[in-house]
């Protein structure tokens, strides 16, 4: 009992700290509707709306801060931008959404909502199948955060890919470099393995290594450093600034050398 009580202290240490870090109090009284639009935030039941046949396991949270990453970092370099902001873009990231649909789907995230909670093809997602008032939830929490933010946080939500021959041109640069597969390895599991599982394995993000080795080795790990340095619809912070040339380069080489050790 003694040892719960200590570890129960440690833990609200721990959010005490992060909370003041970070701007946000824990004395401060959050609004209720934002308060519900957190707990979605974490949950990957998402408030039990999921269905649990498709439920990937995924919440926001796997691929979102809700914080400014390049002051509060973490150590997980997150395939999306964080939530910082949100409220104030003019249009979000993916293509299936209106103008007019924004609010109604929470900026964006009633894509992530079929797409990653649920592992529903993109050819299928319903961007505003989110339900209405879990979506205004979801806001509010959004809201609630960027209001906290400090002046000029904000503008780091952008979505500014690179166009296919950039991330072509990107990539030959990419492998030219030499990498490192040790560092290449911690990079892969802080950013990689949330949508791709192990390298060997399928998770909601395409099999990196696969059974049977590639004809063409390094045209294959060409195409994936382009699609990942161009970043766009599943990669969107990926692209720009969280994995350096060099990072993708040691990335590239982890993959190169799992790939060969199957030959």
């Amino acid at each position: 009992m003694l040892l719960f009580r200590m570890f129960f202290r440690f833990q609200l240490l721990l959010q005490v700290f992060f909370f003041s870090f970070t701007g946000l109090s824990l004395t401060e009284e959050m609004p209720e509707l934002a308060r519900l639009g957190r707990q979605l935030f974490y949950d990957p039941s998402f408030g039990g709306s999921v269905d649990p046949k498709k439920a990937t396991g995924f919440s926001c949270t796997t691929c979102h801060a809700d914080f400014n990453e390049s002051e509060y970092g973490d150590g997980l370099i997150r395939s999306g931008n964080s939530i910082v902001g949100v409220t104030r873009r003019q249009k979000s990231q993916w293509k299936e959404i209106q103008p007019n649909q924004l609010l109604r789907s929470a900026g964006g995230a009633g894509v992530c909502y079929q797409r990653f909670l649920q592992g529903i093809p993109a050819k299928k997602v319903n961007p505003i199948a989110i339900p209405e008032q879990k979506a205004e939830a979801l806001m509010a929490y959004f809201d609630y955060v960027t209001s906290k933010a400090q002046v000029g946080e904000a503008e780091q939500a952008y979505y500014n890919p690179l166009s296919r021959t950039e991330a072509q041109a990107a990539a030959d640069k990419i492998l030219k470099l030499d990498g490192d597969a040790d560092k290449g390895w911690k990079l892969y599991g802080k950013s990689c393995a949330g949508c791709h599982s192990g390298p060997k394995k399928r998770g909601i993000g395409t099999q990196l290594v696969r059974s049977r080795p590639p004809s063409n080795l390094e045209a294959r790990l060409h195409k994936i450093a382009s699609y990942t340095r161009q970043g766009g619809y599943l990669m969107p912070a990926l692209g720009t600034g969280k994995l350096s040339d060099q990072d993708l380069a040691n990335i590239i080489e982890f993959l190169r050398d799992i790939t060969e050790a199957k030959k």
